[in-house]
C-alpha cells in the first residue's frame, strides 16, 4: 500500500494581535496541535497578526522555525545582488513562497510535483487618500508569482 502524506495549511490571522500580549506564545498555542501530530504544515500571515508584540518579519521567521513547519519568510533569491539574508529584497511583505507537493512515495509521481501552492502576504495597514485601511497583494508579489509560475511551467 502507498503511504500518503498530508499537509495542513493554515490561513492568515493566526492570532488576533490587539488582544495578544505575547505573539510567540499565542503562535505556539495556535499551532501546537498540528506540531504535536507531526504532520508538515504551512501558514501565511493575516492582517491582524502583527498588531501584537512582533513585526511581520519576526512572525514569519518564528513560524518558519516551528516544528514541522514548511513555511518560508520569503522565496530564496537566485540573484546575489537582490538578496538580504537569503530573501528577495524587491518583494513586498513576508511569507510569500511556493510549496511543491509531490506524489505519494512509491508511486510513479513520487518525484514529480503534482500541486504547487503559492502563499502571498496580504499585507499590513495602508493609507489610501488619507483613509486607513488594510493592505493588499502588491505588484512586486504578482511579479514574483508570475516569474515562479513560468519557471514551473518550463521545468
Amino acid at each position: 500500500s502507498l503511504k500518503i502524506y498530508f499537509v495542513f495549511f493554515k490561513p492568515g490571522d493566526n492570532i488576533f494581535g490587539p488582544s495578544t500580549t505575547d505573539a510567540a506564545e499565542s503562535l505556539l498555542s495556535a499551532f501546537g496541535p498540528v506540531m504535536e501530530s507531526g504532520i508538515p504544515w504551512a501558514a501565511v500571515l493575516g492582517n491582524h497578526d502583527q498588531e501584537s508584540s512582533m513585526t511581520r518579519e519576526e512572525l514569519m521567521s518564528f513560524i518558519s522555525l516551528m516544528d514541522y513547519s514548511l513555511s518560508q519568510t520569503n522565496p530564496p533569491s537566485k540573484d546575489i545582488n537582490n538578496v538580504k539574508r537569503g530573501m528577495f529584497l524587491d518583494i513586498d511583505g513576508f511569507g510569500n513562497y511556493n510549496l511543491s507537493v509531490y506524489g505519494a512515495s512509491g508511486s510513479h509521481l513520487a518525484n514529480s510535483s503534482v500541486l504547487n501552492l503559492f502563499f502571498l502576504d496580504s499585507g499590513d495597514r495602508e493609507s489610501v487618500q488619507g483613509v486607513r485601511t488594510y493592505g493588499w497583494i502588491k505588484e512586486s508579489q504578482l511579479n514574483w508569482l508570475r516569474s515562479a509560475s513560468q519557471e514551473l511551467q518550463v521545468a
